[in-house]
């Protein structure tokens, strides 16, 4: 009897553990030259609360880097909000640009979120959508905390990594300030005028990226149709130009290096993961 009933705890802690094993496979590659390794990490800058640790493998990769490379450097980013807030206010404003119809959906959807209609007005259009973007997720049943590049930005710091930073902050505000005016506007309204679907989108990008489903990431990332210059400025020029610093990487013999990107840079067109295959490197799926 004493062995039926251990025999059951057993069985029941087993199934308690299977049950807590994280399935989610986000968008990771492996490349590898000449002794080095170079790791492609999807991120995505929010994550609901209670999203992190990340999966094990993802985990045992980061323990295992001696280098790890971000988009940017976010602690730099942290200390130049004075310069990224005058990037944004040095060219034609939001309260200039906007026809009497684009001011007024904008104005019912800011009041709507319990905001000052004019709370965009000095700054411009792209900053605007920036931040128009995040005040629907705030607006979320759920509760957001930091993203994939925070947590294990901050890590790397306290453990001692080295920090590799693919492209400057100012490199990051030219990707939105050289925009058009046009574009930047366009953009903006758009998400104005899909607000009402920005929860259900973002949940989709999270169960994409947490399945690690390329086509499903590109779906919901993609803006090249109804933003074509939007996609070249954000996407594909960045993509490109991070290139050398990816090569870079790849010349470490014996170095293991994690990078994190916004999952947006590896998949669809002009993607990072395309552009080293077409370098003549041999990208693989790392899918746990």
């Amino acid at each position: 009897m004493r062995r039926l009933v251990a025999l059951s705890l057993a069985l029941g802690l087993a199934a308690s553990v299977a049950a807590q094993v994280d399935a989610r496979r986000p968008p990771l590659y492996v490349v590898e030259h000449d002794g080095a390794k170079v790791y492609l990490l999807g991120s995505v800058h929010v994550l609901p609360e209670g999203a992190l640790p990340l999966p094990r493998h993802v985990e045992a990769l980061y323990a295992a880097a001696s280098v790890v490379a971000f988009e940017i450097d976010l602690a730099e980013a942290t200390t130049r909000v004075g310069d990224l807030m005058g990037a944004a206010t040095d060219e034609a404003l939001l309260r200039d640009v906007l026809d009497d119809a684009q001011r007024d959906s904008l104005a019912v959807s800011l009041r709507s979120f319990g905001v000052p209609e004019t709370a965009f007005d000095g700054f411009e259009p792209w900053f605007a959508g920036m931040s128009y973007g995040m005040l629907t997720l705030q607006h979320d049943d759920r509760v957001y905390g930091e993203g994939v590049d925070a947590y294990l930005f901050s890590r790397a710091e306290i453990d001692g990594k080295e920090l590799v930073a693919l492209e400057t902050l100012d490199d990051q505000i030219a990707a939105f300030d050289d925009l058009s005016d046009a574009s930047q506007v366009a953009y903006l309204m758009g998400l104005v005028g899909s607000a009402d679907q920005a929860g259900t989108t973002f949940a989709a990008l999270l169960d994409a990226w947490a399945s690690g489903d390329e086509d499903r990431l590109s779906a919901v990332l993609s803006d090249e149709l109804s933003h074509p210059e939007v996609f070249e400025s954000l996407l594909v020029r960045r993509n490109r130009a991070w290139i050398p610093g990816l090569l870079d990487l790849l010349d470490r013999p014996g170095e293991v290096s994690l990078v994190v990107v916004g999952a947006g840079h590896l998949v669809g067109r002009g993607n990072v993961v395309a552009l080293l295959r077409e370098a003549g490197f041999k990208a693989r799926r790392i899918t746990g």
